[in-house]
This record gives structure tokens, C-alpha cells and sequence, in this order.
């Protein structure tokens, strides 16, 4: 694991690996998350090695704008009246537009996290890195600690030193006009 500053070196060094199809470990107004593009299946099943995730939960992502989001999920005009809290702490679970699946997407109110999705031009994963079951990390150390002697762990983490401990997002579904909160 390379631990590279969160400064513009940094996110230049991520926004490469990202594109090579590795995972990375960046700062959100949370916590630290696992960042893959969400474009790559095999970047999105290392995130899943990474994390010891079973398949079939879903990954969310963060995209740049709602004009990205957009492009992969469709908005009702409740859904629409959500985006408007975007940028923050808020994941909307919508339709996507091709197939009956859904997908959770936010926009981070984290300048760098935003300026990497900018850059690669597509959704970037966005779970919280941790092993499944165990607590999320606010500082680099914590992730080294809960990845080290694991047989898949990520590529490089951007140091932006230790995160204010604050919850993760809250989840909203939005299906047919009808809201759920998924998790608080």
C-alpha cells in the first residue's frame, strides 16, 4: 500500500491507479472510502476482495454532478428534490437507466473526492474502507491496521490526516415517487 499526500501530486497518483483498474483508499466528509472505477468490473470485484463483501450487497458510488448521475440513473421529481441537499452526506438509491437494477450515488461535498471522479471522468466506488463488520476508519492508520496481513488490500491511500468522526451517509431509496430511509 502507497500513502501519497491529499494534495494535487496525490490525487494525481490516484487518479492513475484508478484508471489502471486498482483501488484506492481517499478521504469523503465522513469517512475514509474504497474508491474503484465503478466503470471497471474487475476494479469493482477487487473492492469487494478488499473489503470481504459478499457479492450481492451492493457498492454505491459518488459521481461529480447531477448531470453524471444522470447518465445512470433516472430521477422522479422527488428524487430530484433530494439531489438539491447534493453535495453531502446523502445517497440516493434510484433506478438505473439501462436494466431493473438500482443504484445508490451521491455527490462527496469533499473537494478532493470530487475533483478525482472529475478526472476520470465516470463514478468512483464509494464504501467505507473497512473490513465488512468492522468499524469505519478515520485515520490512515487505522485503515493500514485493519488491511494489513490481508490477502487483498488496496493499491495506495491519500493521507488527509485524521477525518472528524462523523456518520456515514444516509441512505434513501426512491422508486416510483415512494421514499424509504435505508439506513439514518
Amino acid at each position: 500500500m502507497e500513502i501519497v499526500k491529499a494534495n494535487k501530486q496525490g490525487v494525481e497518483a490516484a487518479v492513475l491507479i484508478l484508471k489502471q483498474g486498482g483501488v484506492i483508499v481517499y478521504p469523503t466528509e465522513t469517512a475514509y472510502g474504497l474508491g474503484a472505477d465503478f466503470l471497471n468490473p474487475k476494479a469493482v470485484r477487487k473492492v469487494y476482495q478488499i473489503k470481504g463483501r459478499n457479492f450481492k450487497k451492493p457498492l454505491s458510488v459518488i459521481v461529480s454532478s447531477l448531470k453524471m448521475a444522470r447518465e445512470y440513473v433516472k430521477f422522479s421529481q422527488k428524487s430530484l428534490s433530494l439531489a438539491k441537499k447534493w453535495p453531502g452526506p446523502l445517497t440516493l438509491v434510484l433506478s438505473q437507466i439501462k436494466g431493473n437494477k438500482t443504484l445508490g450515488l451521491r455527490i462527496s461535498s469533499n473537494r478532493l473526492a470530487t475533483t478525482m471522479v472529475k478526472k476520470i471522468g465516470g463514478p468512483i466506488t464509494s464504501t467505507s474502507a473497512n473490513i465488512s463488520t468492522k468499524k469505519s476508519c478515520y485515520s490512515v492508520n487505522e485503515v493500514i491496521n485493519q488491511f494489513k496481513n490481508k490477502k487483498f488490500q488496496p493499491d495506495l491511500i491519500i493521507d488527509a490526516g485524521q477525518l472528524p468522526n462523523k456518520k456515514v451517509s444516509k441512505v434513501v431509496k426512491v422508486l416510483d415517487n415512494k421514499v424509504k430511509v435505508l439506513r439514518k
